[in-house]
C-alpha cells in the first residue's frame, strides 16, 4: 500500500508522459474535420457524437497498453487492484478534460471563422453597393440618362415621365435593399422591371428582354441587385444595335437556379471593368447558399446561373 501512494520519480515521470501522450492524441482526434472511411464504416469527425465512439475505442486500446507497459517496467504494487483503478481513473480524467478543452477550442475556432465570414460578407456587400452605385451615379450613366430624358421630352413627354419614374424606382430599391443580405425573387424582379424599362428607354429595340420565371420561385431569395449587376454587365460588354440586337433572357431552372443569358457579341473595345460586381456576387451567393455562380460561355452565348435560396 505504501508503494502505491509513494511512487518513485521515474514512476511519476512515466505517468506524466502517459497523460501527455493521451492529451495530445485525443486533442488531435477532437480537432479533426475529416471523414474516415473503412469499408462500410464511415465516421464524420465533424460530429461530436461520431467522434465519441472512436474516442472510447482508442481509450480501451491505448490505456491497457500503457498499464501493461508500466507493470513491465516497475515492480507490481502491493495492491494491484487499487493501482489499476487509480491508473484507469487518472487516464479517464485526463481524457475527459482533454475532450472538454478540445470542444471549447473547436467552438472558439468556429466562432472566429463565423466572425471572419461575416466580416468578409459585409466587405463584399459594401464593395458591391459601391460598384452598383458607381455604375449608376457616375457621370457617364447620368449623362446618358439625362440625354434620354431630354430626347423623350421633345418627342414623347409621357414616355419621359415613365422613364423618370423607373429611374426613381431603381434608386429607391438600391437605398432600400443595401442593408439586406438576401431579398425575395419577386421583389428583385419588380426592381428589374423598372431597370429594364430604363434600358429600353435608352436603347429601344437594340436590347430585347425575355423574363420567364415560374411563380413557385417568387418567395425564393437571392442577393439584392444580383440581376442588375448581370444585366449591366451584358449591356456594358456587348454590342447592341438595330442590325445586331442584344437578347437577354431571365429564366428559372428545374434545379432551383435563376439563369441570366445573352447572345455573345463582344464590343471591340470593352469599357474598363474592375470585375468586382461578378466577383462579389459570387462571394455573397457562396456565403448564403454554399454554392458558386455557374458561369458558362460558348462562341455565341454567355450565361450566369444564380443559386436560389428556399424561403
Amino acid at each position: 500500500m505504501n508503494d502505491l501512494f509513494q511512487p518513485n520519480y521515474a514512476d511519476l515521470l512515466l505517468r506524466a508522459l502517459y497523460i501527455f501522450f493521451i492529451a495530445v492524441l485525443f486533442f488531435i482526434i477532437h480537432l479533426q474535420t475529416r471523414i474516415i472511411k473503412a469499408g462500410f464504416i464511415k465516421i464524420d469527425l465533424n460530429s461530436f457524437w461520431q467522434r465519441l465512439p472512436l474516442s472510447v475505442g482508442v481509450f480501451f486500446i491505448t490505456v491497457p497498453l500503457f498499464l501493461q507497459f508500466h507493470k513491465w517496467l516497475f515492480p507490481a504494487p502491493a495492491n494491484e487492484q487499487i493501482f489499476r483503478f487509480l491508473f484507469n481513473l487518472n487516464m479517464s480524467m485526463s481524457v475527459i478534460m482533454t475532450i472538454l478543452f478540445a470542444q471549447i477550442f473547436r467552438l472558439l475556432i468556429y466562432n472566429y471563422q463565423i466572425r471572419l465570414t461575416n466580416a468578409s460578407l459585409l466587405k463584399a456587400n459594401a464593395e458591391t453597393r459601391f460598384e452598383v452605385l458607381k455604375n449608376q451615379v457616375n457621370p457617364h450613366f447620368l449623362f446618358n440618362a439625362f440625354n434620354t430624358i431630354n430626347s423623350l421630352i421633345m418627342t414623347d413627354q409621357q414616355a419621359a415621365v415613365h422613364y423618370v419614374n423607373n429611374m426613381s424606382e431603381v434608386y429607391r430599391y438600391v437605398l432600400k435593399s443595401h442593408e439586406q443580405n438576401a431579398i425575395s425573387l419577386q421583389e428583385e424582379l419588380h426592381f428589374v422591371e423598372a431597370y429594364i424599362n430604363m434600358l429600353k428607354g435608352r436603347y429601344g429595340n437594340k436590347v430585347q428582354f425575355e423574363v420567364n420565371v415560374l411563380p413557385v420561385y417568387n418567395r425564393h431569395k437571392l442577393p439584392p441587385m444580383a440581376l442588375q449587376i448581370l444585366l449591366e454587365n451584358a449591356v456594358k460588354h456587348n454590342i447592341a444595335s438595330r442590325s445586331k440586337p442584344l437578347f437577354i433572357c431571365i429564366v428559372t431552372t428545374r434545379e432551383g437556379g435563376l439563369v441570366v443569358a445573352n447572345n455573345l457579341q463582344k464590343r471591340p473595345q470593352t469599357e474598363a471593368s474592375t470585375g468586382l460586381g461578378l466577383q462579389n456576387l459570387n462571394q455573397r451567393c457562396k456565403y448564403l447558399s454554399n454554392h458558386d455562380l455557374i458561369i458558362q460561355q460558348t462562341e455565341s452565348s454567355f450565361s450566369v446561373t444564380i443559386p436560389l435560396l428556399n424561403e
